[in-house]
């Protein structure tokens, strides 16, 4: 059931990009929000009212999903958009351009699957019988604090693509670094008040998986750890969304590529020389050191590439 409802999710969300991406941001925003009031609505109602448990909730996920996708497909094809979907004519230059530039954030979002999938293995390896599963245990409730970070993050920084491509197209550098000042300002600005709450409240959101005294002590120590150079990561989101939004995936893919490689090296390197509990410093690390070279090529490249724009 939750396959089939994924395959109406994944049309939603990639489909409403092309919402966003000409200018209904609201209306963008509202598809989103009917299958969160449905799926709010129908969980309690299939889950306890016609007694079906995890099945009935399984089901209402799918019926949020449909009506989300209903909704996005019915505006695309009405008048209301300037672009409507349409079929035929299609120019195989410009898909490929599409799909270059779409390659980038999906490779993002695939190799942090790996990273997550790895960091666990190791913390399970290097913690042995007696901690493995504390560790990992620790670290999925870690990773669920940083979707907290990241998702919001991801969100302004990818939500302003559109405006970076169209001033880039239409051979605006000045207007590309003003947007880029204002959305790396945001970015700083939501960074900086949840690192402070890592510091000051972790414990609050801990509890939201565990009461467990032993949990909670490494769980609050990790967070505070993971969230070290969550505002060096407000650049590094910033310049790879931001060339990303311009087109400019060679640049941006392997920026991308340094800081998971990095974390790769950390995540095997630390905990063999440091033990188990030091692959929580491999996030930080990875992020300040991505941070501070992302930001050297970006004060290096972008008055070159903006200027071969307003050139050609």
């Amino acid at each position: 059931i939750y396959v089939c409802g994924t395959v109406f999710a994944l049309m939603a969300t990639g489909m409403n990009q092309f919402i966003i991406s000409q200018g209904y941001a609201k209306t963008g925003m509202f598809s989103v929000l009917i299958g969160a009031a449905a799926n709010l609505i129908l969980d309690p109602l299939f889950m306890f009212g016609l007694d079906m448990g995890v099945e009935g909730a399984a089901i209402a996920t799918v019926i949020s999903q449909i009506l989300s996708c209903a909704f996005v497909l019915g505006f695309l094809f009405s008048k209301k958009p300037p672009i409507r979907i349409t079929f035929g004519g299609y120019s195989p230059e410009i898909m490929k351009r599409i799909l270059a530039i779409g390659f980038a954030p999906f490779m993002i979002i695939a190799f942090d699957s790996i990273l997550i999938i790895t960091l666990n293995t190791v913390l399970q390896t290097y913690g042995g019988a007696e901690n493995g599963d504390l560790y990992v245990t620790c670290a999925t409730i870690v990773q669920s604090f940083m979707l907290i970070v990241t998702m919001p993050l991801g969100g302004i920084t990818g939500g302003t693509q559109a405006i970076l491509g169209f001033n880039y197209g239409a051979g605006q550098p000045e207007r590309i670094k003003q947007a880029q000042r204002y959305i790396l300002a945001l970015s700083v600005l939501f960074t900086t008040v949840m690192f402070l709450a890592a510091r000051l409240v972790p414990q609050y959101f801990v509890r939201l998986f565990s009461s467990n005294a032993e949990n909670m002590e490494l769980c609050v120590w990790a967070i505070q750890v993971f969230t070290l150079a969550i505002i060096p990561l407000a650049f590094q989101y910033t310049i790879v969304d931001g060339f990303t939004g311009m087109g400019m995936v060679k640049i941006s893919i392997p920026l991308s590529f340094f800081r998971k490689g990095i974390f790769f090296l950390f995540v095997f390197g630390l905990p063999a020389i440091w033990g188990a509990r030091a692959v929580f410093w491999t996030e930080p690390l990875s992020d300040l050191i991505a941070g501070v070279v992302s930001s050297v090529v970006y004060l290096k490249v972008i008055n070159k590439a903006l200027s071969i724009k307003t050139q050609g």
